[in-house]
């Protein structure tokens, strides 16, 4: 296709790109399009001749790009490469990709191919001389169209023939898409091979489909991608810009597009270019800024300050925060990128800005040496310096500094050596320390395993500083001082005949007001002395005899110490020791540690005290413990403990055995409700009381069942008392039980007896009343008659008939009111005696019937009997004063008249004799006292009621006696039924049975 319309080579004149091809061995070029040509300044007849493109390179991009050629002819992969071209005494930037160039059948390498841009984007200018050049060369691209078309349409020569074919493989081999548009429409015109191994898609649909290539853009990359190319097309100007396309497979292919334009009549006609696939690129590229990404964390994370400058220090090329930090530059400083200048702001920072300088200029003219330093700055700062030479390679190609700030470890290193220097001095001090600590705990290990004595203790005191710490050692306890009131002293020295003697002397010789060797002055003030050898002189003086003079020389030949014992702030003796040698003295740590020892043993003194004082208390505790608890146990009243949740803690056996039916150690530890199910819920009130207030309860009384007596209840007079320690905290609640029940019995019953002796005064009032009444009223009746009968007779009148009956009548009444007295008289002594006898009670009924009737007006008898004549053994007088005695009553309690019933019948092998009257009835309560001696009911007064009161209890005994029995029913109002049952075979004559 190329061949026939000799469009490849036009095709690479007019893409706006740098096309070159070389060998693959020595980088010799064999092709040059029209822009390389110009840009490199060799003509395609020159490139034959094998020039080669490194001819042109730029000497430092030399090895980068035979790099690259190399890696492309080793992998057969495209790679991106930078190079600068030296044309015209200019540098010219290009960027592109080295191609594999293969033939067409096979996978001989044929050569290498760059595709590129200059980097403004801008093909070089050309002289009309080059273009004309090229056409008369090339017959196509800058000569005429005719000339062209002749070519095209006339054979072509061998050389052109071959020529073709070469510029068409080098287009198939380019690893890129080259291809022809219309500038209006984007349709291709030509695309080379390569696009369906780029795209998958085949090169008729990229031609046929008139939409192909927008259809087939990104959709995130069509709008802008559209308005770049028109924008571009519009102008004229060759554009190159990088996109992504859809590959057939789905995959997304990155694109780099050169793109030039071909003007026709000063409008755009075609559109002209190469697509590179930079996919691969992209994701290095991509990599590339994800390991700078993180070489720039690491760098800015990093404690370390970090510069990188060129080999030669005249540019800097990196740098860290942490270096801007330290160093203190200005933004604007290192923005213009001048190592020098940076250098030159830094320099009044440091100490020795000469040597300092000298070092970075020696370094940037030695590139290979390595260089480790400290870099002092005025205001003491202290920064440690690392540099190294940058490689990339083999070869240098800048400088690397590191800069750490190691003032605080320097600083801390100056302090650990002053620590030390300290640390040895504090530990010698702590040793002499420790060996003072361990005699003083040696000391109070002996203070400790001492008896509780006194003596013992000190003797234990004194043997232990002699000879570790002094000459002799003497502790001197003045009279009072102890517990026992006697003077006690302890003392050694290290020389054993002044030792057996030494302590019997000090006590022969107690120190007094010309003491010499200070026991009466510290002693006195309380304060410790430190005090030199006393002069033989004034020993001699002080002395009473030879063997005090003895004494005080052994104690006052050498310098002395002395410290009071305190106990509560008042000395109670002197601790005193004197040094090992005569010129030897005491050190301020010999006197606190003494002093030290002295408040030891004062302290132990003072614990010996308190002990006995405590064992006393705790004996005297004992004993009240003992004499408290003999009470607790024995006393006659319930007692117990319980705790804040109510849980006993203690009761006696008044209480647990007597009450709760337990033994005090099993009802340890039970709760109330445990113990007392049935009270628990009316006593646990009060004690919640006393624990919320802390207010006793006294004089509380409770009533109800125990488990030690379940069948009858029991009284109680509870107290509840708050129970406290000594600082005043409430441990629980203390109860004390008084059992009353006994009393409340004895209450209750004098109490029935109180009101018993009141009814028996009553009845015994009412009785008298009665009595006086009864007995006063036939008397004053009977009197008047006989005063009338003994006037008649006195005046010679006759007598009449009625006044003597009437007075036989009260008499009648009287010897009744007699015989029931007389026979209350007999029933108590227990002599009413019965007569037996066969007693027909329908007829005995009939008789009392009719005595009753007499006299009566407003009441009525009727007598109902059966028709079989009832008959008991019985005495007839007794029965019928029964009889009397009911129907009596019945008219007397009737007031208001009325008909009174007498009923017989016969029930069960008994005799039942019925009175009912229509009365005043008889209240209910007392119903139970009836038959009592001389009761009456409440609402039958006496002075509307005669009677003694004595009828039914008299009635009641006679027909007991007689095997029977007599009941009564009544109500208020309405009357009164009183029957009696007397067995139809009655018993035989006896006497007087007890009531």
């Amino acid at each position: 296709m190329l061949g026939a319309h000799g469009i490849g080579l036009s095709l690479l004149d007019s893409l706006g790109a740098i096309v070159w091809l070389a060998d693959v061995n020595d980088l010799s070029l064999s092709f040059l399009n029209r822009q390389a040509s110009t840009l490199l300044g060799i003509t395609r007849s020159d490139a034959e001749t094998h020039s080669s493109i490194l001819s042109r390179v730029h000497h430092d991009d030399q090895a980068g790009l035979r790099e690259v050629c190399r890696a492309v002819a080793a992998t057969g992969t495209s790679r991106p490469v930078d190079y600068r071209i030296v044309g015209g005494g200019k540098l010219v930037p290009l960027s592109g990709h080295v191609h594999a160039v293969r033939a067409e059948a096979g996978d001989t390498l044929l050569g290498l191919a760059f595709v590129g841009l200059a980097a403004s984007a801008q093909e070089p200018a050309e002289s009309p001389r080059g273009a004309a050049l090229e056409a008369r060369e090339h017959g196509s691209g800058a000569g005429d169209d005719a000339v062209a078309m002749h070519a095209a349409a006339g054979p072509l020569s061998a050389r052109r023939a071959a020529r073709l074919r070469r510029i068409e493989d080098i287009i198939d081999n380019v690893d890129g898409i080259v291809w022809e548009v219309d500038a209006d429409t984007f349709r291709f015109r030509y695309v080379s091979a390569h696009a369906e191994q780029i795209l998958g898609y085949p090169v008729a649909r990229w031609i046929d489909e008139p939409s192909f290539w927008v259809d087939h853009i990104h959709p995130d990359d069509r709008h802008w991608c559209l308005a770049l190319c028109k924008d571009a097309t519009a102008r004229g100007i060759p554009h190159r810009f990088e996109y992504r396309m859809i590959a057939a497979d789905g995959r997304v292919v990155w694109l780099r597009d050169y793109v030039r334009v071909v003007m026709e009549n000063d409008r755009p006609s075609l559109l002209r270019g190469v697509m590179v696939d930079i996919s691969e690129w992209k994701n290095v590229q991509a990599e590339r800024e994800k390991t700078v990404s993180l070489l720039r964390t690491t760098l800015d994370s990093t404690a370390d300050g970090i510069l990188v400058t060129a080999s030669d220090g005249s540019t800097i090329n990196a740098y860290n925060e942490q270096f801007v930090k330290m160093w203190r530059l200005p933004s604007h400083v290192l923005e213009q990128g001048s190592d020098e200048q940076a250098l030159a702001t830094v320099l009044d920072q440091i100490a020795d800005p000469d040597a300092f300088h000298a070092k970075v200029r020696w370094l940037y003219e030695s590139p290979e040496e390595e260089s480790y330093d400290i870099v002092a700055f005025k205001d003491g700062r202290l920064f440690e310096r690392y540099s190294r030479p940058q490689r990339l390679g083999q070869d240098v190609i800048g400088r690397v500094w590191s800069f750490r700030d190691v003032t605080r470890r320097f600083r801390a290193e100056a302090e650990r050596d002053r620590l030390l220097v300290a640390e040895r001095r504090l530990r010698a001090d702590a040793e002499r320390a420790h060996g003072r600590m361990a005699f003083l705990a040696e000391a109070s290990r002996k203070l400790a395993a001492a008896p509780l004595d006194v003596h013992p203790t000190l003797v234990a005191v004194v043997e232990l500083m002699v000879p570790a710490l002094a000459r002799w050692c003497a502790i001197v306890l003045p009279e009072g001082a102890c517990a026992s009131g006697r003077p006690t002293t302890a003392a050694t020295h290290d020389s054993p005949t002044i030792a057996d003697r030494l302590c019997p002397l000090l006590c022969r010789y107690p120190p007094g007001a010309d003491d010499p060797i200070g026991f009466t002055d510290v002693m006195a003030s309380g304060q410790p002395l430190v005090a030199p050898s006393v002069p033989d002189e004034a020993l001699r003086a002080a002395a009473r005899d030879e063997a005090h003079l003895a004494l005080l020389r052994a104690l006052g030949s050498t310098p002395r110490m002395l410290v009071p014992l305190m106990i509560q702030g008042r000395a109670i003796g002197v601790l005193a020791m004197g040094a090992k040698t005569m010129g030897s003295h005491f050190s301020p740590e010999d006197q606190a540690l003494v002093e030290e020892l002295g408040r030891r043993c004062g302290t132990a003194l003072e614990n010996m005290r308190l002990y006995r004082e405590v064992q006393e208390a705790l004996r005297r505790k004992e004993e009240s413990l003992a004499l408290l608890d003999t009470l607790f146990s024995s006393a006659p009243v319930g007692l117990a403990f319980l705790d804040a949740e109510m849980r006993y803690v203690r009761s006696n056996r008044a209480l647990a055995v007597n009450i709760h039916r337990r033994s005090p150690e099993e009802e340890a530890g039970m709760t109330l409700h445990q113990v007392l199910p049935e009270l628990a819920p009316r006593v646990e009130p009060y004690i919640r009381r006393v624990l919320d207030t802390g207010e006793p309860l006294v004089g509380i009384e409770i009533s109800g069942a125990v488990p030690a007596t379940p069948d009858h209840g029991r009284h109680w007079l509870a107290s509840y008392y708050p129970v406290r320690t000594a600082r005043g905290d409430l441990l629980g609640v203390g109860v004390v039980v008084v059992d009353l029940t006994d009393q409340k019995r004895a209450e209750e019953v004098r109490g029935k007896l109180y009101q018993e002796a009141q009814e028996a005064i009553r009845v015994r009032d009412d009785f008298l009343s009665i009595a006086s009444h009864e007995l006063k009223t036939p008397l004053a009746t009977l009197t008047l008659r006989l005063e009338q009968i003994s006037r008649r007779l006195r005046d010679g009148q006759p007598v009449d008939k009625e006044p003597i009956v009437r007075a036989l009548a009260q008499v009648e009444r009287l010897t009744a009111l007699t015989n029931d007295l007389l026979d209350v008289s007999r029933i108590a002594a227990g002599r009413l005696t019965i007569r037996a006898e066969q007693v027909s009670l329908g007829e005995l009924a009939r008789e009392a019937v009719a005595n009753a009737s007499m006299g009566l007006q407003k009441h009525a008898i009727v007598m109902v009997e059966p028709f079989d004549d009832l008959v008991v053994v019985g005495d007839r007088s007794r029965l019928a004063q029964v009889l009397a005695n009911l129907l009596d009553n019945a008219v007397k309690y009737s007031p208001s008249g009325g008909t009174i019933r007498v009923a017989l019948s016969k029930h069960d092998g008994e005799a039942l004799l019925s009175v009912t009257d229509p009365g005043i009835g008889i209240p209910k309560e007392q119903q139970g006292m009836l038959f009592a001696r001389y009761f009456r009911a409440r609402n039958a007064p006496i002075t509307s009621y005669g009677g003694l009161g004595l009828g039914l209890y008299i009635s009641r005994d006679i027909v007991e006696r007689h095997g029977g029995r007599i009941g009564m029913e009544s109500e208020v109002g309405r009357g009164s039924t009183f029957t009696v049952a007397l067995p139809l075979e009655g018993p035989r004559e006896e006497h007087a049975r007890p009531s």
